[in-house]
């Protein structure tokens, strides 16, 4: 679109609202207009004409000469629920809607959860790393993140989620990647983890010193130093624990670093804090198993296809294979009969001619040319062709003509 078309559409209709028609956030449709020099209606802005008062709209400025004023938006579209996908989630919230609100304890319960008591095990067991974190790794734990200072607070939001998702039914299992929470035999991912926050880095003397040498170094030698990007030989920020919490629950059946795995994310803000999101998050497990079971149901009834599939392209080439050895096999018995039939015709001419009934060597070679074409004779009876005819497996249960027409 133009950039006038872009205008005309952010002062026509509030940004959180407009955003989501593009797939995006309200920061991310502000930002394109921001890059394109778009003014964007203030705070306050939709309230103040709601309610009559007078409200101000700056002109578009001309666009700059070389720039260019069309503007591209990728549109997202989320492909569409099916409808008994739809249904079931329904039927989820409703059924999660029975429940009372979660209550989330202000101080550490004397008895904790096992899901909480285990992290905070984990949590205990765990040295504080470079950036002031404690990680809880452990099957009996949940995956969390948590610095010292709010380590309480965690555990007190993984006891109240635990007890109200035992409540609905759900069951907490152990995990090599930590606790799961597994609704209707779906197995989710839980995740609890404190934001970071950062600020500038101060560099140390040793780290002062380093730098010195390193500018020392590409002074004297520039060509070894041309490709290397590095400008300082310190970090630029410290990380440390902001004291905001943050939650996710990711779908546990798809593999880590497959797309789509997360399922819910919550975070402290301004005016709420992710204890007031546990209702929310809860409902989301519900959705989400139900989404996930669609999938899973999808993907079994896929995969039978395919090895139904499978199974009949293999069936189709051992017939053909069986085929084959039944044409050879055929064509070795009518090189046999040949055989067979050049010893038959030259036993009877020497019966005929030369035979006299004596032992005289040529009476007994005809007298075993005889007795060959009798043994050579049998390979042709019908007992003696059905067990070859077995043993080769020249045929199978769908060679037969019912078989094929079910086919």
């Amino acid at each position: 679109m133009t950039r006038e078309e872009l205008y005309t559409l952010v002062w026509q209709t509030p940004m959180s609202r407009l955003a989501k028609r593009f797939g995006l956030s309200d920061v991310g449709l502000r930002k394109i207009c921001v890059k394109h020099d778009i003014p964007t209606p203030p705070l306050g802005y939709w309230a103040k004409l709601a309610h009559g008062k007078p409200v101000h709209q700056p002109p578009l400025s001309p666009v700059a000469e070389g720039r260019n004023s069309a503007i591209h938006l990728s549109v997202r579209i989320a492909p569409e629920t099916p409808a008994v996908v739809a249904t079931a989630q329904a039927t989820a919230l409703a059924r999660e809607a029975e429940h009372p609100d979660v209550v989330v304890p202000t101080e550490r319960p004397a008895k904790l959860h096992h899901a909480a008591a285990g992290t905070a095990k984990a949590l205990r067991a765990s040295r504080i790393d470079d950036e002031g974190f404690k990680k809880a790794s452990s099957p009996s734990a949940v995956d969390a993140t948590i610095g010292p200072d709010s380590i309480d607070r965690a555990l007190c939001v993984i006891d109240a989620l635990a007890r109200a998702a035992e409540e609905r039914g759900y069951r907490l299992a152990e995990h090599d990647d930590g606790v799961r929470i597994v609704v209707d035999d779906v197995p989710i991912g839980w995740r609890l983890y404190e934001i970071k926050d950062r600020k500038p880095h101060e560099p140390t003397q040793k780290e002062l010193k380093e730098l010195a040498g390193l500018e020392e170094s590409r002074a004297r030698w520039p060509s070894l130093y041309s490709s290397r990007r590095e400008t300082k030989a310190y970090r630029s920020w410290d990380y440390y624990p902001s004291g905001r919490l943050a939650m996710t629950f990711t779908d546990a059946t798809r593999f880590r670093w497959g797309r789509d795995r997360n399922i819910g994310h919550w975070h402290d803000r301004k005016n709420k804090r992710l204890e007031d999101y546990l209702g929310e998050a809860l409902a989301a497990l519900a959705t989400g198993a139900v989404a996930i079971n669609h999938r899973l149901s999808e993907e079994a009834e896929e995969q039978r296809r395919r090895a139904e599939e499978a199974e009949r392209r293999r069936r189709a080439q051992a017939r053909r294979e069986r085929a084959q050895k039944r044409q050879e096999y055929l064509m070795r018995k009518a090189e046999e009969y040949v055989r067979y039939q050049k010893l038959a015709a030259l036993a009877e001419f020497m019966g005929r001619k030369v035979y006299r009934y004596s032992d005289e060597p040529v009476d007994l070679l005809i007298g075993e040319l005889r007795t060959l074409v009798t043994v050579v004779g049998r390979e042709f009876e019908r007992e003696t062709l059905k067990r070859e005819i077995d043993g080769l497996e020249l045929y199978g249960d769908d060679d037969s003509p019912s078989a094929k027409a079910g086919d």
